[in-house]
């Protein structure tokens, strides 16, 4: 763990103290593994409710949108769009973040110390964990026996 001294830090600089974090590091690659959980788990769940050819390779968003069309998961859509856009914005807009590109919304970029990194830490552990919950929720209840009818 580096030691922080509590001083500002901002833009590209604070995006290359993250760089350099290995604790930030390797929880963003637990979101990112966790991610690719909740895609698998979709995906083997939209194919056997709403078959179609294109499942494999879609992304999470055309799986969160095919549940959507198919009438599929309505009270998991909120949670499942959510982590979408939290992990998007972290493994996708970042840098764009700290470079003034994109609108500070889910993350913050100003007013930061050299010690939120410890934050941001936090808020990746968070998204890996909220990730791994819904597919283990989605893995679960594919499991699930479908009950039978006695005649």
């Amino acid at each position: 763990m580096c030691l922080r001294k509590g001083e500002p830090s901002e833009g590209l600089d604070f995006y290359s103290l993250l760089c350099k974090d290995d604790e930030f590091c390797q929880e963003l690659g637990r979101a990112v593994l966790a991610a690719g959980r909740l895609e698998s788990a979709l995906i083997q769940y939209v194919s056997q409710n709403a078959p179609s050819r294109n499942t494999t390779r879609a992304t999470l968003g055309q799986l969160i949108t095919r549940a959507k069309k198919h009438d599929m998961l309505s009270r998991m859509l909120p949670a499942l769009e959510s982590v979408r856009d939290q992990r998007n914005y972290l493994t996708h807009s970042i840098h764009a973040l700290f470079s003034g590109l994109v609108e500070e919304t889910i993350l913050e970029r100003s007013n930061l110390l050299d010690s939120d990194v410890n934050l941001f830490i936090d808020r990746a552990w968070q998204l890996a964990d909220n990730l791994n919950g819904l597919a283990e929720i989605l893995e679960n209840h594919r499991k699930k026996p479908t009950p039978t009818v006695d005649r």
